[in-house]
């Protein structure tokens, strides 16, 4: 029986922005090969600050993930509502 358009056919999955397993042991052997260290002593090697930025900037995507700049919302047309008071003072006189 297929899903409903819009509905998940796990609804208690994985929450949005978790990491999954596979993503978790492949950072941990990106981890392992690329040497803290070495990476270390090359950064503290450059001596101008805009360099030094511009060198932490392009790694960090890679040690905490690329993040999106904003979340599209969906625009929806305005809802018109009108509120009519019956005249309450008329009925009191009867």
């Amino acid at each position: 029986m297929p899903f409903k358009k819009g509905t998940s056919g796990n609804p208690i999955g994985r929450p949005k922005g978790s990491v999954s397993a596979t993503t978790k042991l492949i950072r941990e052997h990106i981890s392992q090969a690329i040497d803290g260290n070495k990476i270390m002593e090359m950064l503290d090697k450059i001596d101008s600050p805009t360099e030094y930025i511009n060198a932490i900037s392009k790694l960090l995507p890679y040690s905490i993930g690329k993040v999106k700049a904003y979340e599209e919302v969906e625009e929806m047309e305005p809802i018109s509502i009108n509120i009519n008071f019956v005249d309450t003072e008329a009925e009191e006189e009867d």
